[in-house]
């Protein structure tokens, strides 16, 4: 489906570090914004949803979305103003 990073693997296990129960990752792309992806962290799959195992991480995508990740690779990098964010590239 997708290539993971080591930036975008770091990041999300930080993320997740942080919370007191393991969570299901949830990966949409940002309708306002070319490539940028949205990331959640969220309990329960849904009935539409595609079930992705990747380096231990559990990633949920919306099947009608699963083809913008398809052959990609899923990155965390900044963006000029410092703000970081995850892209699909």
């Amino acid at each position: 489906m997708f290539v993971l990073t080591e930036a975008a693997e770091t990041e999300i296990k930080n993320r997740l570090a942080q919370l007191d129960s393991a969570k299901l990752i949830r990966l949409q792309m940002r309708k306002s914004c070319f490539m940028k992806v949205k990331l959640t962290l969220e309990a329960v799959i849904q009935s539409n949803d595609r079930t992705i195992v990747k380096d231990d991480l559990t990633f949920i995508i919306d099947n009608g979305e699963c083809h913008y990740f398809r052959d990609k690779k899923l990155d965390f990098i900044p963006d000029q103003t410092g703000f970081k964010q995850f892209e699909v590239l």
